[in-house]
């Protein structure tokens, strides 16, 4: 279990480092298919996540993962460049005319993502699983204004 959740882990955070640093992507199908990507490694990670916390993995474990979490979580904003919101996005298009909107979301996911990590750098169990919860509660949240619902 803690072999794949590292390089589950490790495999995201690079993609994410990547992502995170591509601001010079051209604002088109790259920058969906990578948003995507990352956000699909993101549930992925999340799920990661909620499996150790439900084995009892030592939260110092989960560290990593969550750090990539939150690198990510602040990285999104710039993952929604303006012309960025055609097909096959997923995305709504108040995601550009509600901008400060969509940026405090993804802020408040970003602040709940720093604080698991926080907690795991920490070893504190019980602060890491709240703000786990805060933290997924948070990207839930944005999803409900910002994005299209499943099977859309």
């Amino acid at each position: 279990m803690n072999a794949k959740l590292l390089s589950l882990s490790a495999a995201t955070a690079v993609f994410i480092a990547a992502a995170a640093h591509g601001a010079d992507a051209p604002a088109t199908a790259d920058a969906i298919g990578g948003r995507q990507a990352a956000f699909r490694l993101s549930a992925a990670t999340m799920g990661a996540i909620k499996a150790g916390l439900a084995n009892g993995v030592d939260v110092k474990m989960l560290g990593f993962p969550s750090g990539a979490i939150a690198k990510w979580a602040h990285a999104i904003p710039g993952m929604f460049p303006a012309g960025s919101d055609g097909a096959p996005t997923h995305a709504l298009p108040t995601v550009w005319s509600d901008r400060a909107g969509f940026e405090k979301a993804a802020g408040d996911y970003a602040s709940a993502a720093d604080a698991m990590a926080a907690a795991a750098k920490a070893g504190d169990r019980d602060a890491f699983s709240a703000a786990f919860a805060k933290t997924g509660a948070a990207c839930d949240a944005c999803h409900k204004v910002y994005r299209q619902p499943d099977g859309h």
